[in-house]
């Protein structure tokens, strides 16, 4: 399974305005070779992680309908665009630059420079993904705390990096690879979270 394409071919497939110029900005500036700065320590770490990220907001999203029917379901180009990029300013040691919690920001900054429309709500998804802890008096912190989107971006993004933790050695990654649907349900098990498909 190549994730890389697969990211790729997810992020064509929301046929946003200039996704072909984040993609080569990807190409270019090492995002899928790149390691995350405190988990997935590995070459090709933060490809691994943005796409276990976004497997997981699937399923958290799944949950939440299956939960409430009366809930509406969250947009998939949605939770695509705000989990695949969420650590996007990770590209080429730009996580280097800011302090812990900053790169949220500097993610949405970046895309948006490069001319890649963001909702207001996958503005926030992106820019608040770490926490909202210590920001209760931010002017955006109330729109960030009622979004759902935002709420099952940073899950799906602590799954990943605290309980879905890559190994650092890259030989045994394809092993993890095979191993991540048992280890993703114990993961989810673990929060006490049910896997059910939400019925489109």
């Amino acid at each position: 399974f190549d994730v890389k394409q697969a990211i790729i071919d997810r992020l064509r497939a929301t046929k946003r305005k200039n996704t072909e110029r984040v993609i080569d900005y990807m190409e270019q500036n090492g995002f899928f070779t790149a390691h995350c700065g405190r988990h997935h320590k590995y070459t090709g770490g933060l490809t691994s992680h943005s796409w276990q990220t976004y497997q997981i907001a699937l399923r958290l999203n799944a949950e939440r309908c299956a939960n409430n029917p009366n809930a509406q379901k969250l947009n998939e180009d949605s939770i695509a665009i705000c989990t695949l990029l969420h650590d996007f300013c990770d590209c080429s040691g730009m996580r280097d630059l800011f302090s812990r919690g900053k790169h949220g920001i500097r993610s949405a900054v970046m895309l948006l420079e490069l001319g890649f429309h963001l909702s207001p709500d996958e503005y926030l998804a992106i820019r608040f993904h770490m926490s909202l802890k210590d920001k209760d008096s931010h002017p955006l912190y109330d729109d960030a705390k009622r979004s759902q989107l935002r709420y099952i971006v940073h899950k799906a993004d602590g799954i990943s990096a605290h309980l879905l933790n890559g190994c650092e050695d890259p030989d045994t990654q394809q092993e993890n690879d095979e191993d991540f649907a048992s280890k993703f349900v114990s993961a989810l098990e673990t929060l006490g979270i049910t896997v059910v498909d939400c019925e489109t």
